[in-house]
């Protein structure tokens, strides 16, 4: 077979020049803007956070959002608002739990997600996440007249779960190989979880331990409720961002930086765990470690 030769003006091939024109046409989508420029273009920022996990993020009776995640989170606002050398930057506010967060940051929807999100490889395919913020262990909330006092107990119990979180994923190996057949129950947060345990459609909810703590504080009857500290998990804490949008990422690390170094974030952790409460060794290191020097 003889070769195709036929070439179009200027000697280029005109297949090729079709191709090369619908490349062109296709690059400004391909290059999207950043946070940073549509933060700049609307004068605002979007803020994915969790309403019902306090004390880290939770809406408090006026509807507003507070906790410990939520201050670092308005500290960070600021810190885009100096960089972006704006005179105000508003902050739109989008509720949901851990995979509904995840979704509004890998979709667009949010700029960054403040909330109890625990960092991994496999959440870092849809989103970047910035520095590490908290370090929490995994719990189990039960009632005080229970008689669960551990894991091992939970054998033919209900356990409620949020779905498609770090907790359920590494609870359920935990679980089969020590042989405990609990039945996995779906919830939409702890405070579900909380309530359903209190009306007993559950035994037990698995959780992030200082995120249970939070919820029988919130309810007022402590003595009603008892944590087990269940050893199947660590969850380091970090706020999701858009991924491969590395000017974002650096302006959302700078301002925790600063919010460490400066030890700022001691006032952050005491307004929302107490005064007489300190972080811990582990917790002291991710402060340190991520306190970087401009």
């Amino acid at each position: 077979m003889r070769a195709l030769r036929s070439m179009g003006a200027g000697g280029q091939h005109p297949v090729l020049g079709v191709a090369l024109l619908l490349l062109a046409a296709a690059l400004p989508a391909a290059a999207d803007t950043g946070a940073l420029d549509r933060i700049k273009a609307s004068g605002t920022i979007t803020i994915a956070y969790d309403p019902n996990a306090y004390p880290i993020s939770f809406k408090d009776a006026d509807g507003a959002p507070r906790g410990y995640s939520v201050d670092l989170c308005r500290r960070i606002v600021a810190g885009v608002q100096r960089a972006l050398e704006l005179d105000a930057l508003e902050v739109a506010w989008i509720e949901g739990n851990t995979p509904r967060r995840i979704a509004a940051v890998a979709n667009a929807e949010a700029d960054l997600e403040c909330g109890t999100t625990t960092m991994t490889l496999a959440r870092q395919r849809r989103v970047d996440f910035a520095n590490v913020v908290f370090v929490e262990s995994g719990g189990v909330l039960v009632r005080a007249d229970s008689g669960i006092r551990a894991l091992e107990d939970l054998g033919g119990k209900t356990l409620g779960v949020i779905p498609e979180t770090t907790t359920e994923r590494r609870l359920r190996p935990v679980l089969e190989a020590r042989l405990i057949n609990a039945e996995l129950k779906p919830i939409r947060d702890a405070r579900d979880g909380r309530e359903r345990l209190k009306e007993g459609a559950l035994d037990a909810v698995a959780g992030d331990r200082l995120v249970l703590i939070g919820q029988v504080a919130e309810a007022g009857n402590a003595q009603d409720f008892a944590i087990l500290d269940a050893d199947f998990s660590v969850e380091p804490y970090a706020f999701a961002v858009p991924r491969n949008d590395a000017d974002f990422r650096l302006v959302v690390n700078t301002a925790l930086a600063q919010i460490y170094r400066t030890r700022e974030v001691d006032r952050i952790f005491e307004r929302w765990f107490g005064e007489d409460s300190e972080p811990t060794a582990l917790l002291e290191t991710v402060y340190f470690i991520y306190g970087f020097a401009d």
